[in-house]
């Protein structure tokens, strides 16, 4: 065991449990199982920088707790979080590797948040994913008798269903109302960033409903005329929940306008692309598309979709703000806070819809990100795609977490 831990780039945020509070520790990358702590092993676990062990620690310990630190109980501690891959360590290599290895390996991408974040029981899921429309918040159910064109693109939320559910419904309802498309170009959030603005993979999606085939061929053509190597972080794809959501709802699209006309589902495939941040470009203040990595990418990537001959459908798997104690806010998220933070993203939500990206990219950088988009990369990239477009704006959602004081804000549009 490394005598001075040091701990990964992990998320950590209180939660309200029985009374107590926890600090609730997250992986972005999905490789650490969750896990709770103390508020004292919190403590801990933020001076684990690598340059520090037991006996420095010790010190810091006592003089904020006023009590001592057993050398049997610090580490213990350190072994747990080691265990449950927390640490920085060479056992973490090893088991990052292996993962990393087994995902390039598979011919296909396993779904990462089935039983958990949705039921893997295709009945079950088919009525999980009804029950969304029909819900209070939602559009009712699609039905035959309001057909309309397909969309050309569709701005969706990729929260979790249990907060967001209706949300998706809005955005989907025109695609499964609609004949569909037999090509969806795929824009989601990487959170955890990447080395590359954009982030490719060839795998097929796997789902409940069906596996959910990757265009292999667009997707090479597509890196053959990129700057950079867009598989350099394919791993990423791995357990990313903005892109693997939007593939579930696609099917299900399929699948329920098949069974509203009677006709045979309609094939299609998908092209899933993670898109890194742009934060850097909004703090220098340059536009993404006069960087040589975003620009010439996106020019190949409208130019790819704008020869197809095929029904094209672009779709953003994206949330809005981010703000409270979560996510490192010391304001608090109150009912005046959510109505300024409304405010502001239905002045962002405008420039979208009028695919005006200037000014969609000064939205954000006016006050520094301060409400934290974590869409702002994909829907930024969408709006250089959609030349002559219409967009409609059709839901706006904020979940609010009483455990944690934090929000997360969303939006549905489709583009026509």
């Amino acid at each position: 065991m490394d005598d001075n831990p040091r701990v990964r780039a992990i998320e950590a945020f209180p939660v309200q449990q029985d009374g107590k509070t926890l600090i609730y520790l997250k992986d972005p990358l999905n490789f650490a199982t969750p896990l709770g702590v103390s508020p004292v092993g919190y403590f801990l676990l933020a001076h684990f920088d690598g340059r520090h062990g037991y006996d420095d620690l010790r010190e810091v310990f006592e003089e904020r707790f006023r009590a001592p630190l057993a050398r049997k109980e610090f580490d213990q501690f350190v072994a747990m979080l080691d265990e449950h891959y927390y640490l920085k360590s060479a056992r973490f290599e090893s088991y990052q590797q292996a993962v990393i290895d087994e995902f390039r390996a598979r011919p296909s991408r396993a779904p990462a948040h089935m039983g958990g974040g949705y039921k893997n029981d295709p009945v079950e899921l088919t009525a999980q994913l009804d029950s969304y429309f029909t819900a209070a918040k939602g559009p009712g159910h699609p039905s035959a008798a309001h057909s309309g064109a397909t969309p050309k693109a569709i701005v969706a939320p990729h929260i979790d269903f249990h907060r967001g559910g209706p949300a998706y419904a809005w955005a989907y309802k025109s695609l499964a109302e609609s004949a569909g498309a037999d090509l969806y170009i795929i824009l989601g959030t990487s959170h955890c960033g990447g080395q590359t603005p954009y982030i490719l993979t060839e795998k097929s999606f796997e789902t409940p409903l069906g596996l959910v085939e990757t265009d292999r061929d667009f997707v090479a053509r597509l890196q053959a005329q990129s700057a950079e190597d867009c598989f350099t972080d394919e791993y990423l794809h791995r357990g990313e929940h903005s892109i693997e959501f939007q593939v579930l709802f696609l099917k299900y699209s399929a699948q329920k306008r098949a069974a509203l006309t009677g006709q045979p589902e309609r094939p299609f495939k998908i092209v899933p692309i993670l898109v890194s941040s742009f934060h850097s470009m909004m703090v220098s203040q340059t536009l993404p598309e006069q960087t040589e990595a975003v620009g010439s990418f996106l020019k190949t990537l409208r130019e790819l979709a704008r020869e197809d001959s095929r029904q094209v459908c672009f779709v953003a798997g994206v949330d809005l703000a981010h703000v409270g104690k979560q996510f490192g806010d010391q304001e608090p998220v109150d009912e005046q806070f959510l109505k300024w933070c409304e405010t502001e993203d239905r002045q962002l939500v405008d420039r979208l819809v009028d695919l005006d990206a200037p000014g969609f990219f000064n939205e954000i950088a006016k006050d520094e990100d301060k409400r934290k988009i974590c869409g702002f990369a994909p829907l930024y990239s969408l709006i250089h795609l959609l030349d002559g477009a219409r967009g409609n704006h059709l839901h706006y959602g904020q979940a609010f977490t009483p455990e944690t004081g934090s929000a997360v804000t969303f939006t549905s549009l489709i583009f026509e």
